[in-house]
Formats: structure tokens, sequence, C-alpha cells
């Protein structure tokens, strides 16, 4: 039987996007879409006066140099790959070039979507307070994408190293290469130049040949990590499902558990008692979950930022109040995916006690994140 790894692909991806339509369709229709429109909005109008609160001893071409490096150097690859791959591709990985320089293909064109909305929330910067015009204005929007091209392709050959260590390493080399070249063309070729000599360029030079030489040995050295890719795709496509769950309940998705000991003894604050059981149910749920507490987290976080960086009173308010109802949504989750669960037959709690007990450690998350949007807002 001939094996086509072209058509193969094309049906994964086919697969992928009618899957990812299906729940954008529920994401506009929900809230969520339009707290983040209108956040994105709100911090647009302010945009320019957040510039404006930038000290001028800050190092702006290098800090532009750092974000973008960071961004470019990031390069998590999709491949579609299932479990069973395994056992029935593996066979044929010398036929399988074409489909990873295809999905090769999609990542340098999905992540840089993500890259131009960054150069574009950037270039106010750029061409605004550093003052960049004409071959330097085309350099900012070119050489961005060259980088990004380039990480997505080396970081695949380093994924054949079976030492995480040394993948880390190169992963640094890379970054390393990615700052130097940013910030010797942001600085129009200032960066780590003494008298006349570029010395930015030089090492930025050798860094890259030593690169390449190393990528040649891995590539013809070492086979395809086929665990590692399955690790990647797997938890890629978790956080795609994991996102797409606070809008739309995700039958596909599986819950990650861990164990958090440093915050699972917080519970012991609570009363100890039969009428305080759904209240350790919920908490240690929440503490233990895979991905709620870190949504939890960040969007505190992100609240704290807006309320720090946003100029009025009331678009402080109005941005707090709006991470407070992501929150919500997030939180009501939970509570959709507890009641799935035959929980009265391993706790012997009424319905109704559940729900309260849900309800208040609903409230007291919500009250700590305005505790802390307001403390912020007050600094």
């Amino acid at each position: 039987m001939k094996f086509d790894a072209d058509q193969l692909f094309r049906k994964r991806l086919h697969a992928f996007s009618t899957e990812f339509i299906r729940y954008a369709q529920y994401m506009a229709n929900g809230g969520v879409l339009f707290i983040a429109v209108f956040l994105t909005g709100l911090l647009s109008f302010y945009y320019r006066s957040i510039i404006a609160m930038i000290p001028a001893w800050f190092p702006l071409t290098h800090g532009l140099a750092l974000v973008l490096a960071l961004f470019v150097t990031r390069t998590p690859h999709r491949t579609f790959l299932l479990e069973a791959d395994l056992l029935f591709l593996t066979p044929h990985e010398t036929r399988l070039g074409g489909y990873f320089r295809k999905a090769q293909v999609y990542n340098f064109a999905v992540q840089s979507v993500g890259l131009f909305v960054l150069l574009l929330l950037l270039s106010p910067l750029y061409t605004g307070v550093i003052g960049a015009t004409g071959l330097q204005l085309w350099l900012y929007w070119l050489v961005p994408f060259l980088l990004k091209g380039w990480n997505v392709h080396s970081s695949w050959i380093f994924l054949r190293l079976s030492a995480k260590k040394t993948e880390r390493l190169y992963t640094l080399a890379r970054f390393g290469l990615s700052y130097l070249v940013l910030a010797w063309v942001l600085s129009a070729g200032q960066f780590l130049s003494f008298g006349h000599v570029p010395f930015g360029g030089v090492i930025g030079a050798v860094l890259i040949v030593w690169l390449h030489v190393q990528m040649r040995k891995v590539c013809t050295g070492l086979p395809l990590q086929w665990y590692r890719l399955l690790a990647m795709e797997n938890r890629l496509r978790h956080r795609f499902y994991q996102f797409m769950n606070n809008v739309r309940d995700v039958p596909a998705l599986q819950r990650q558990v861990k164990p958090r000991f440093w915050l699972t003894g917080l519970t012991q604050l609570l009363p100890y008692g039969q009428a305080h059981t759904a209240r350790h149910l919920y908490v240690k749920t929440f503490l233990r979950s895979g991905e709620l507490a870190g949504i939890y987290g960040r969007l505190v976080v992100i609240g704290a930022v807006l309320v720090l960086l946003l100029p009025s009173l009331l678009a402080k308010a109005i941005a707090a109040g709006l991470l407070m109802l992501m929150t919500a949504s997030q939180l009501n989750g939970m509570w959709r995916q507890q009641g799935k669960r035959s929980n009265e037959l391993l706790f012997p709690v009424p319905a109704p006690a559940q729900r309260r007990a849900f309800v208040w450690m609903r409230s007291v998350l919500l009250l700590l994140q305005a505790a802390v949007h307001i403390t912020v807002s007050l600094w």
C-alpha cells in the first residue's frame, strides 16, 4: 500500500482547522471575546499615554530587542501527531520529510501572525521614541521574520537531541544570537561597536557559524525523538482545548491534577468538620488543578499590570472589572466540570451545600483579586 505523507498532513490539518473554526464560532458568540476586544480598545486608547510614562534613561532599544528575541526564540512545534503514530508512522520515518517540512511551514505561518501583532504594537516605540525612519524601519519589519524562520528550522533540528540539558543550551545560544542580531539592527549597528569595529556583528557571525555546524552534526547523526514530539503536540493540543473550554465544554479536554503540597497546606486554615467538607473539596480542587490555578494567577497579574499602567482612574476600574469577569467565567467552568462528577457518591454532601461552598470559594478568590488591584492602584 502506497504511503502519501503529503495527503496525511493535509488530512490532519483539515481536521484541526475544522475543529478550530467550530470552537472559534462558539467563542465569537460568547462574552470572553467581547471582553478581550474591549480591553484591547481600552489599551489602544491609552497607548500613547503609557508610552509617555517610559523614563528617558530606559534603554529602549535593548528592551525591544529583548522582547522580540524572546518571542522569535520560542518556537513550539505542532506536528498533529497522534498516539497511534508511534506504532504506524515510525516505520515510515524516512518518508516523512515532506510531512514535517509542511508542519514547519505551518508553524512559521501561525507564529508569524503573533510576531506581526507584536511588531505592530511596538512600532510606535521604535518610530516615535527612537525615531527610526527609512531603511531602519524596513529592517525592523524584515529581520524579526527572518529570525523567526531560522529559529523554527533550527529548533526543529535540535529537537532530535535526547538530552534536554543540551537542547536547552542550544536554545540559550539561539536566544543569544537572536538578541545580538536584533540589538545590532535596531541600534543601527551601534550595539557593541567600539571605534569602527562592530563587535556585535562579529560575535553574531561566529555564533551562527557554530550553530550551523552543530545543526549539521545533529541532523545527520540522530533520528527523530517521537515521544518528545508527541508530548509537545499533546501539550499544545491541551492548551488549545483549555482555552476553548472557557466558552464551551470540550469533551476531549483531559484534566491535569498536580499535588502542590506547598499550596494545599492552606486548607488547614479552614475549619475542620463535616459541615465544611464541601469547602475543603472545592478549595483543594482549585489548588491542585493543572490549569485553573495558573489561569487565575495570570489574570490577577495581568489585571495588576493594567491597573498600574493605565493613567485614568475610570480606565483602571473598567480594566479591573473586566478581568474579574473573566476570572469569574473561568471559575464557573470548575463548577460545570464538578457537576458532571458524582460527588455525592464520594461525599455525603447535598448539592445545595456544594453550591454554597463553590460560591463562597469564588467570592473569596474574587475579593482577593480585587484587593490586589486596589493595592496596586494605591501604590
